[in-house]
């Protein structure tokens, strides 16, 4: 009897075993592929950059590469892609990007463009300094086949223009408690950008905030200077949000004209 419970022991003790291995391979498989895939994310944007860096310089007077075929023009109907080559342009302007896209393999880019090292094949449009991945790769659930999809990622030169006001947002405030929260929205630019960089400060402070959120919490009242903007490529301006304490001047007895003219004084002491 002693040995048949010796013999149950063992066995219970070798399948657990087991399971733990099964984990603890698993584990190792996943976090093995997620190496993979992000290497080969880093490798596809390092070959992208190098490019789109390439074509920004590039004279689009210059002709490169092969006319495409009707499964190459396909990929220009992709969503992620056509989002951005097609965004807010008239059916005319959508048919001259169609047209002005060439097919470049990875030998055109080192015999014409001097590019060693390319692995993918690409359609370019040097007018619109478009570059598009024919493959694109997937990455954490998207599928990037160009340069603008990516975070902090090099702008081809139709947006790279660091002091130009390219676009417009809104501002609206709200308070709550002791503080209020500033909410940017309706951003309009005619790039694609997905993360924007919101900075602020009290008017006559010289030092600005910066946040990566479209919504901040301020405690202190007045008057705020916002603007929103891409790193130093893009900027969309500056505005101005007042969010001067009612509570001081929202009195029964005080007259909708007077608090007007309250707030009026107390923005002018602030800007000079």
């Amino acid at each position: 009897m002693k040995k048949t419970n010796e013999k149950g022991i063992t066995l219970i003790t070798l399948v657990i075993t087991v399971i733990i291995l099964l984990i603890l391979a698993s584990v190792g498989i996943t976090s093995g592929k997620q190496t993979i895939d992000m290497a080969k994310y880093n490798q596809f944007k390092s070959e992208l950059t190098t490019i789109q860096t390439k074509i920004n310089e590039f004279d689009p007077k210059d002709n490169i590469g092969q006319q495409l075929s009707s499964s190459q023009e396909a990929i220009l109907n992709i969503k992620e892609v056509s989002d951005i080559i097609y965004k807010g342009k008239t059916e005319e302007e959508k048919t001259q990007i169609k047209n002005g896209f060439t097919y470049v393999n990875s030998y055109t880019m080192q015999n014409q463009l001097g590019l060693e090292g390319i692995n993918r094949d690409y359609l370019i449009n040097t007018k619109y300094r478009y570059v598009v991945s024919c493959e694109g790769i997937e990455y954490n659930g998207t599928t990037y086949y160009m340069i603008n999809q990516i975070d902090n990622g090099l702008y081809n030169v139709n947006y790279n223009n660091k002091n130009s006001e390219t676009g417009s947002f809104e501002l609206n405030s709200q308070k709550i408690g002791n503080q209020w929260k500033i909410t940017v929205s309706n951003i309009q630019h005619d790039g694609y950008v997905s993360n924007w960089q919101v900075k602020y400060k009290l008017a006559g402070d010289e030092t600005w905030k910066s946040t990566e959120n479209l919504e901040f919490y301020v405690s202190e009242a007045g008057y705020y200077i916002v603007k929103v903007v891409h790193g130093d490529e893009i900027n969309l301006g500056t505005k101005q949000i007042d969010i001067t304490e009612w509570d001081k001047w929202d009195r029964p007895n005080l007259s909708h004209n007077f608090i007007i003219k309250c707030r009026k004084i107390e923005k002018y002491k602030i800007q000079n």
